[in-house]
């Protein structure tokens, strides 16, 4: 079995504890197209290798289930860490370019460039987002943003606390099981 092939089969795993059958295969077919399943997750940093975008993305949904259980956070519908932690990084599907020597580029190409805006404008093509669900995707990167949007955050924080959570997995992935 392909690395790829093992990656979707734990994405679907993981996924059947939050949404359907249905829902599941429908979402992971959006996501193969995209090459979410062998996208590198930086060029650089955390994830920097083919299928380390999925690694990054499945290993923040695990950290975010775990903290809505230890935590008792509440969300506004059961799926909402599955989607949110599966999809906050959706931006880098197109983002970087695989170098003959097996490094990553940036991909000069792109044509909706962005970040947390352009994971939400995504993901919200193959998922109908709650509020809650793009605000957490959105804010995802919590102060690693630019500094002149650390009051939006605050705010989102203040409306909706599990966006402070989704950037607390994010870390947690990529700072400290640095994937």
């Amino acid at each position: 079995m392909s690395e790829r092939d093992k990656r979707v089969k734990a994405f679907e795993k993981l996924m059947r504890g939050g949404l359907s059958s249905t829902d599941v295969s429908c979402l992971k077919n959006q996501l193969m197209a995209m090459g979410f399943f062998t996208a590198p997750a930086s060029t650089k940093y955390h994830g920097n290798y083919e299928g380390g975008l999925f690694d990054h993305s499945f290993t923040v949904t695990s950290s975010l289930l775990s903290l809505t259980k230890r935590m008792g956070l509440n969300w506004k519908r059961k799926a909402s860490p599955y989607i949110v932690g599966m999809l906050h990084d959706l931006c880098k599907c197109d983002s970087y370019i695989h170098n003959p020597d097996g490094t990553y580029s940036y991909n000069p190409d792109i044509l909706l460039p962005g970040h947390g805006d352009k994971s939400v404008i995504l993901a919200q093509k193959i998922v109908d987002l709650t509020d809650e669900e793009m605000a957490c995707i959105r804010w995802h990167m919590g102060a690693f943003d630019d500094k002149e949007n650390w009051d939006k955050y605050g705010k989102s924080i203040e409306k909706y606390p599990n966006v402070l959570w989704t950037h607390t997995a994010d870390m947690m992935a990529a700072r400290i099981f640095k994937i």
